[in-house]
């Protein structure tokens, strides 16, 4: 089980949500992939996967982008705390 904060969960959804806004841009097909994470991201127990995880930080890359949106120190503070989560044994 992952425990965020509701910031947290805030931020992973705001990256959920520009990714989405892309996949469909592009008319990918990848969106069930995306909703699944979104779906366990509101959730109060969250349970992702090493790759749901590793997806999400490459998804939080796109507030890096977004300096005036976003606080890059949240950003970066939460990228840092997921990849612990893939490195635990």
């Amino acid at each position: 089980m992952i425990n965020l904060t509701k910031a947290e969960k805030d931020l992973i959804l705001a990256a959920i949500k520009i990714e989405k806004e892309v996949k469909e841009r592009f008319n990918d097909d990848e969106s069930e992939e995306i909703e699944e994470i979104e779906l366990e991201i509101t959730k109060e127990n969250i349970f992702l996967s090493r790759i749901q995880i590793d997806v999400i930080i490459y998804y939080l890359g796109a507030l890096l982008d977004r300096r005036e949106m976003f606080d890059q120190g949240d950003v970066l503070s939460l990228e840092s705390k997921l990849e612990q989560l893939i490195e635990l044994p």
